[in-house]
């Protein structure tokens, strides 16, 4: 493990060793002092915020497409899980949609998956007029029942960590961390790949000459989809991500809304990967899962009646700020923006 030190009156995770970066970017997340552990990144006034902090349009075409396909395939007593639901938002968006079909959340076992304290309390407060004896807070994914499970998330696969590996004079290297106690900073190491079975795995990205990679996102959702398949049901997932081969790294950090390097405010910041979703729909379909959507955030919203959720909004209350609302769902449907960069997943078993 690297462990904690004290430089310039700073925590600084230190070392005398190369460790390998999604180590590294574990120990700063995940660990006992780190970002997701003890901080509270969510909202205007912290590092980064979230669609449904953007908009309460998000949550609701999100909620009534899970209430549909339940009430369609499921209608019965089931899961229903969030994948690090942050502040509580997108599960009140969906039960405000629920409020339609009031036997959805009847139904349903309630669980948060979440390891942040801070945001577990937060949540509590947040959701005080839920009747929150009818959640559970979890740590991690328990999948020990038989019900069918409706599980959704947003923004939380594109936090695990990641492997880089680069290919130069037909070698491939990977990227590790180490601490030059010289310079008293943290740099980045190249070590050559030795082992035979990566370097098998390694050959498809010869062209390309670069591949990132993180092997606990694709078990964490290998693990979803084999349990979907047993019992049936239906997973949502929207994060940032691409399908296609990337020409460049996706790594990256949040200080204060504003880009950062991963060795900058250590345990402070949050660092992030986009995801690769051609990996997870090849493990939902050696899984024998549907693919029910795959889609950019624009036209998956758009799809399913953001624009004429708008108009509804704008006929019903008088008291509405349509100037606001319009401008908030643009930058969720944004072409240049969210809309494009941010992709919608749906896999099933119903």
């Amino acid at each position: 493990m690297l462990e904690i030190k004290k430089i310039n009156n700073k925590k600084i995770y230190s070392n005398n060793k190369n460790y390998r970066l999604d180590k590294f970017i574990q120990q700063t997340l995940y660990k006992k002092n780190g970002y997701y552990i003890k901080e509270k990144p969510i909202g205007k006034r912290f590092d980064f915020i979230t669609s449904p902090e953007i908009s309460q349009t998000f949550g609701e075409i999100i909620g009534a497409y899970l209430i549909y396909h339940w009430k369609e395939k499921i209608n019965s007593k089931f899961n229903l899980i969030e994948l690090g639901p942050g502040n509580g938002t997108l599960f009140k968006d969906i039960a405000r949609s629920a409020q339609i079909v009031p036997s959805f959340l009847e139904k349903a076992n309630i669980t948060f998956v979440e390891i942040n304290k801070q945001l577990r309390e937060f949540q509590k407060k947040n959701l005080n007029s839920f009747k929150l004896s009818k959640i559970k807070w979890s740590k991690s994914l328990n999948f020990k029942s038989n019900l069918p499970s409706v599980i959704y998330s947003n923004e939380f696969f594109d936090c695990f960590p990641v492997r880089q590996f680069v290919m130069d004079n037909d070698i491939w290297f990977e990227k590790y961390v180490n601490f030059n106690n010289k310079e008293k900073k943290h740099i980045f190491v190249n070590k050559k790949v030795i082992n035979k079975k990566l370097i098998d795995c390694l050959k498809i990205y010869k062209k390309q000459k670069i591949y990132e990679v993180s092997f606990s996102r694709n078990k964490y959702f290998e693990e979803i989809c084999t349990y979907i398949k047993k019992n049936r049901g239906i997973c949502i997932l929207v994060d940032y991500g691409y399908y296609k081969n990337i020409k460049n790294f996706t790594l990256q950090s949040v200080f204060n809304h504003k880009i950062s390097h991963i060795f900058e405010n250590i345990g402070k910041q949050d660092i992030s990967s986009h995801v690769n979703f051609s990996e997870l729909i090849k493990i939902a379909k050696e899984k024998k899962l549907s693919i029910n959507e795959y889609n950019t955030q624009r036209n998956f919203l758009i799809k399913y009646g953001i624009l004429e959720r708008i108009k509804k909004l704008n006929l019903n209350d008088s008291h509405l700020n349509k100037d606001l609302l319009k401008s908030e769902v643009n930058r969720l449907i944004d072409i240049n923006g969210m809309g494009k960069l941010f992709k919608c997943l749906v896999v099933s078993n119903l």
